[in-house]
């Protein structure tokens, strides 16, 4: 078995978010009708129902809402094993929606429900670049 990292699978709806990652900026979907904004991508306003959406640079500031420490990595991701313990963490951003991501740069210890963090994309091995975050000391 292959120990790459797994690639998405872009389509219209996803190409802008999965490409601005790639650009170090952190780009969701929102709603011209309603305001609100959402992540994942979607053909479709989960709040209003609206086809109207773009999208928008946030502004890349979150907190804490839950996490984890992976110390093991299930048989479907072997790439992920090797950096293992790392620690995937559910952010309330600023604009009102939520999106996992790593914490970069903290041990376990470090890390606490509602602390503060920016946004600060990573590249895996083959390119693959991924949500991440850091602290804000």
């Amino acid at each position: 078995m292959s120990a790459e990292f797994p690639q998405p699978e872009l389509d219209p709806v996803n190409e802008e978010h999965f490409s601005s990652l790639k650009l170090g900026k952190l780009v969701v979907q929102k709603c011209k009708k309603c305001g609100a904004y959402q992540f994942y991508p979607r053909p479709v306003c989960v709040k209003c129902g609206s086809l109207e959406l773009e999208y928008k640079e946030t502004s890349g500031k979150g907190r804490i809402y839950s996490y984890t420490v992976i110390h093991r990595v299930i048989a479907n991701s072997p790439a992920f094993s090797k950096n293992a313990p790392y620690i995937i963490a559910s952010i309330e951003m600023e604009e009102g929606f939520r999106i996992y991501g790593r914490i970069k740069h903290a041990t376990p210890e470090e890390v606490k429900i509602g602390q503060s963090v920016v946004f600060e994309s990573l590249t895996l091995d083959n390119n693959l670049v991924v949500p991440a975050f850091k602290l804000t000391r």
